[in-house]
């Protein structure tokens, strides 16, 4: 945090004032003759505001020595709490205390000192040690000496100054991205502040409870909204009764926001009735009943964060702890009465336009320009409710002067996106095509340009491609360009992010001019980003070398990433075309070979919408399958690939042909007709959670048969018709394409299966400690005691599957993610096979994709990290993930292994795209060990002479030959995301097979 020291001409003894408190102080020397100074916490609220809190850091410690607690004379304070009076320090001065706890122990807990004022008392609390400046502390902020302020300069450089700026820095750039709508990259930045926050006040449940929240809110934002509501209970769940009440009162806004986010409008309307609390309602007390005027004025420090210190960007207000009460609360009042404003309109209530005035109301009596944002959207809602009230005049109006505003402000914002795809909806419902059509695609640019964009909803994209579609039957003379544009816009749909990566690890591996300085700048970039997370991880140590060496390796890894960038934009100057989400359409028809087309589809609340490339040409698509409706044809799938007590349920069939029909249905024959044999499938949302293989083309005759003996040989699944590849884009596939094949050729290696894990209470204890190394909580250590299908040893891959590879088995007590990242024989291997479990996490133990491991016990964590995968250096045809659930996140579903519709391309998928390998085959769910062995042993068998898509296919077609295998559930689950045209071996010879237990 950036302190401004205040000048302060004082002398002899003074009256100090609650706003003249000084931000910092020189204490002179601790016992131990190390210079000690205070800084002011600002983040913290004491006695009601009229208070301060400062801890004091002598010499080059990064904690804190003492803590500090001002409060009015008459006030009562708990940080004396137990401490008794002791003469062992005689002589001298203040009333000096022993407190619980020694030396050794946790800070705080030693020596106390309690010195009165005429209107302050201050009570010091910390290491024997600092004992001298706790006194000399007590006095100036009690008025009985004169402070001797801190230059800027001086402050700079104080132990823990640079992990507090570093934090500020790191709140305030997610706060800019998450009102530009950069979702991801704010939960990154939050997670960071949450780090750092624990290393330097641990105790402090207030501030980390608002970091975390902040952290939430954006995972919410991203549609995790498992991880999001687990991390709401966690943070609720810890918030101890020091906690302040503002931080209650956001919580409940967050949970609104959040619940809007999932659809849940009832809840969030029920959430928005929650009353404040009383510190809150106090704090408005003046201004709600008129009494108290306005909050025309504004001190220093807060305009530093209305203005976030010159940034363009102003984050929610109420986020930073400092401001006075009454500001904040005005904020989240009005927060709160626009988000009840949007439930209520959702649940088509009435009582939004009051609501609605009330937020704007309060948002007039805060100080100008305190929360822009919720200006602009609390303007934007009004035009959007002239719009549905049918004023669609009024309503362009009124988004033209919000879009106008708010552009002025953020150029290229992603905000400024959703204002102009706003007014693109006023203009088309007031006639204006061309005026809709180019404000869309101004919206549509922004959404494609802005660095750092996470994409657009379906929803949204649905209206502008809805349009295009509508434009193209009008004006088949300009069909081309807009059906061009309507690919290009359909790119800008949210993809997974396995998308990015694969671009990225595509680019290096093509450029054959530029490959190594490409992956050169891509491992600086991670190492640099590594080097900070390090830095701020041990922000708290008390070992100045080792902080000095951080830095310098931070400082240093900065530098390389510069270097690399440079060398590689000489090297490949189309590097950064390479790496562009976006993709011409000539370049999508030119990569396809003559039998393949790419569909890309997605489901909307109004319908479906896709498009097609294949024989040259782009055909573009509308269905009627809605959001809802996809929805809801997933879930029953689904439910029948889960195996009961009572067998097999019975395949959906007319529901898996519904579901053909909402998203192949117009373009099918055309395929057909066109000779089409394999389709690369890119799906946007919850159609992309099943594999587009166990779909059905055509209705059966003989259904009362089918359903009575459960032989499904004869239903004209799509696994019968087409090969199929995944891919997240048409961007990804067509990099994946320029790859070309791997250098390797017949040498596969087996990972797995590991010693599961136990829940013993040696295992228990054991993991525990990992987990706490890693700044884990204790119930951490038990996160597999209800997942008992994680506990139960795994079917080895068959000693003769992939019998003319040259293969070598990596199991037992050998596999683990330690010995994995030091493997050198990785990058000569043409097939990985990983005989694991994957799964997900839950929110707060496991933060991200991992594949389960043995426990190494050298360290580690039993767990094959996405981020440990992307330090891997692969140069692989295949990646073949036989685990539970690979292809899928949590959400949504039971346990560590859970479905996150739409997102089953990312997390460990992208990361073994990103480290070198051309395809992944994943699994959507776990078969018996019988099929699966039938369709790993068939596969490895047709892939010596056909492409990987079509060895799938042929060990597929097989079982669903076999009336006894024929369901799905036995051959379906199975996805193949990457470039899979190539077979796996360039020769025929068998191979020996060597192994490591």
């Amino acid at each position: 945090m950036v302190f401004a020291a205040l000048t302060l001409a004082l002398s002899g003894c003074i009256t100090v004032k609650p706003e003249t408190f000084p931000t910092a102080l020189d204490l002179g020397q601790s016992a131990d003759k190390e210079s000690c100074h205070a800084t002011r916490r600002d983040d913290v609220s004491v006695a009601a505001g009229k208070g301060a809190r400062y801890d004091i850091f002598c010499g080059a410690w990064r904690r804190a020595a003492a803590v500090v607690q001002v409060t009015p004379v008459g006030t009562s304070d708990q940080l004396l709490r137990n401490c008794a009076k002791t003469d062992e320090f005689g002589g001298t001065q203040g009333n000096v205390m022993r407190c619980p706890g020694t030396q050794s122990g946790k800070l705080f807990q030693d020596i106390a000192v309690e010195v009165s004022g005429k209107e302050f008392v201050a009570r010091v609390r910390g290491l024997p040690g600092a004992l001298p400046a706790m006194q000399k502390a007590g006095a100036v902020l009690t008025g009985q000496e004169a402070p001797v302020a801190l230059s800027d300069e001086e402050l700079a450089k104080l132990p823990g100054v640079q992990a507090m700026q570093d934090q500020e820095a790191l709140r305030r750039r997610g706060h800019e991205r998450n009102i530009s709508y950069e979702f991801a990259q704010a939960a990154s930045d939050y997670a960071q502040a949450v780090t750092i926050q624990d290393k330097l006040f641990e105790g402090d449940s207030t501030r980390r409870a608002d970091i975390a929240l902040d952290l939430a809110i954006n995972l919410s934002n991203q549609g995790r909204f498992a991880e999001a509501e687990k991390l709401f209970d966690d943070t609720e769940a810890s918030m101890g009764s020091k906690t302040a009440a503002w931080v209650r009162d956001k919580i409940v806004n967050y949970r609104i926001v959040h619940y809007l986010n999932k659809g849940d409008y009832a809840a969030a309307l029920a959430a928005s009735e929650k009353p404040f609390s009383p510190e809150t309602d106090a704090a408005l007390s003046g201004i709600l009943s008129g009494n108290g005027g306005t909050l025309d004025q504004i001190t220093a420090r807060e305009a530093e964060f209305v203005n976030h210190r010159g940034s363009k960007n102003s984050p929610p207000l109420y986020t930073d702890a400092d401001l006075r009460p009454e500001v904040r609360a005005i904020v989240l009042r009005a927060h709160r009465a626009y988000l009840r404003a949007v439930a209520l309109t959702y649940m088509k209530q009435d009582g939004a336009d009051d609501a609605l005035n009330e937020a704007a109301s309060l948002i007039a009596s805060a100080p100008s320009g305190a929360a822009p944002w919720l200006e602009a959207m609390i303007d934007e809602k009004r035009g959007l409710d002239a719009l549905s009230a049918g004023r669609a005049t009024d309503a362009v109006a009124r988004l033209q002067a919000v879009k106008n505003k708010w552009q002025k402000r953020e150029p290229r914002s992603l905000l400024t996106a959703r204002f102009l795809t706003s007014l693109g909806r006023a203009k088309l419902a007031a006639g204006d095509q061309a005026g809709a059509l180019a404000a869309y695609n101004e919206a549509f640019g922004l959404y494609l340009g802005v660095q750092g964009s996470f994409g657009v909803t379906p929803d949204d994209a649905g209206e502008y491609l809805a349009l295009l579609d509508d434009v193209i039957a009008k004006q088949p003379a300009d069909a081309a360009v807009l059906k061009a544009r309507f690919m290009q816009a359909f790119e800008a749909v949210i993809e997974p992010r396995a998308a990015a990566a694969m671009a990225l690890a595509s680019a290096r591996i093509a450029s054959s001019s530029a490959s190594k300085e490409i992956r050169a700048l891509q491992d600086a970039e991670r190492k640099y980003s590594l080097s900070l997370r390090a830095l701020e991880a041990e922000a708290g140590v008390d070992d100045p070398q080792r902080l000095a060496q951080l830095t310098a390796d931070s400082k240093a890894a900065e530098k390389d990433v510069l270097d690399a960038e440079a060398l590689a934009r000489r090297a490949q100057p189309q590097y950064m075309q390479l790496v562009n989400r976006g993709v011409a359409s000539s370049d999508v028809a030119k990569t396809l070979a003559p039998d393949e087309a790419l569909v890309a589809f997605t489901a909307t609340k109004s319908g479906g919408l896709g498009y097609a490339v294949f024989g040259g040409k782009i055909h573009v698509f509308k269905t009627s399958l809605t959001r809802e409706d996809a929805e809801g044809l997933v879930r029953r799938l689904r439910t029948s690939l889960r195996p009961r007590r009572a067998g097999l349920p019975p395949y959906p069939i007319k529901q898996a042909h519904d579901l053909f029909e909402g998203v192949f249905g117009p373009v099918y024959q055309d395929i057909v007709s066109a000779g089409i044999k394999t389709i690369v499938f890119a799906p946007r949302g919850v159609v992309g959670s099943l594999p587009p293989s166990i779909l059905v083309s055509e209705m059966p005759t003989n259904m009362s048969d089918i359903m009575r003996s459960r032989d499904y040989s004869g239903v004209k699944f799509l696994a019968t018709e087409f090969n199929f590849m995944s891919a997240p884009s048409a961007a990804s596939f067509v990099a994946a394409r320029k790859a070309g094949a791997a250098k390797a050729s017949g040498t596969l290696t087996v990972f797995g299966p590991g010693i599961p894990p136990s829940n013993s209470t040696a295992w228990v204890d054991d993991f525990t400690k990992r987990m706490v190394a890693e700044g884990k909580p204790n119930r951490c250590g038990a996160i597999f005691e209800s997942e008992k299908g994680m506990t139960q040893p795994l079917t080895p891959l068959a000693a003769d599957v992939a019998g003319r590879f040259r293969r070598t088995n990596i199991r037992g007590a050998a596999f683990t993610d330690l010995s994995i990242g030091k493997d050198k024989d990785l990058a000569s291997q043409q097939v990985l096979v990983f005989v694991t479990h994957g799964f997900f996490g839950d929110g707060f133990c496991i933060t991200e994709p991992a594949l389960l491991t043995s426990l190494d016990p050298k360290g580690g964590d039993g767990l094959l990290s996405a981020s440990e995968i992307l330090d891997l250096k692969l140069d692989a045809d295949l990646v073949l993930l036989a685990a539970c659930d690979t292809a899928r996140e949590a959400e949504g579903a039971e346990g560590l292994a859970a479905i996150f519709d739409g997102a089953q391309l990312d997390g460990l998928v992208r990361s073994f795209i990103y480290a070198g390998a051309r395809a992944v085959m994943a699994t959507h769910w776990l078969a018996d060990d019988y099929s699966a062995d039938k369709i790993v042993r068939r596969f490895f068998a047709a892939a010596d002479g056909k492409p990987v898509d079509a060895a799938l296919r042929s060990a597929q077609v097989s079982l669903i030959a076999d009336p006894a295998h024929s369901h799905p559930y036995f051959w379906g689950p199975y996805v193949v995301i990457g470039d899979a045209s190539r077979p796996l071996l360039h020769h025929g010879a068998a191979g020996r097979v060597s192994s490591a237990q």
